[in-house]
């Protein structure tokens, strides 16, 4: 069963626990294990129910791949996906340093053919 859940932004699709584990390809039992041993963290849903949204689906079949099919224990699970997301932030923030860097670079060549202007000075390229 699929349950709509209101955010702060947009609707979220939310899944129940059956639905979810039927999704990532694992048991009821599996999601259970993964909740005691904090490495999701379902929402309630209407009623109460604990449900999941599609980017928990993906981590749960993230975390089905490394346990089962590369046989890490849940132990190193939890290291993986940490690491996992700190090396996503560490992009964000090059990323976001990249674009700071260009926009300076625009601004410095700006600068710069503006003291060629007051200056009087041609360049040719």
């Amino acid at each position: 069963m699929e349950n709509r859940h209101q955010s702060d932004g947009p609707e979220e699709r939310l899944f129940t626990r059956s639905v979810a584990a039927q999704l990532a390809r694992v048991t009821v039992e599996f999601l259970a294990i993964l909740e005691e041993e904090r490495l999701i963290q379902p929402r309630a849903g209407l009623g109460g129910e604990q449900c999941y949204s599609a980017e928990d689906i993906c981590e749960i079949t993230r975390i089905r791949r490394l346990h089962q099919d590369l046989g890490l224990d849940l132990g190193a699970v939890e290291i993986v996906l940490h690491m996992r997301r700190r090396i996503l932030e560490l992009l964000a923030q090059v990323e976001e340093m990249e674009r700071q860097l260009a926009r300076r670079e625009s601004e410095l060549l700006a600068e710069i053919e503006e003291l060629r202007r007051r200056l009087g000075v041609r360049i040719e390229k």
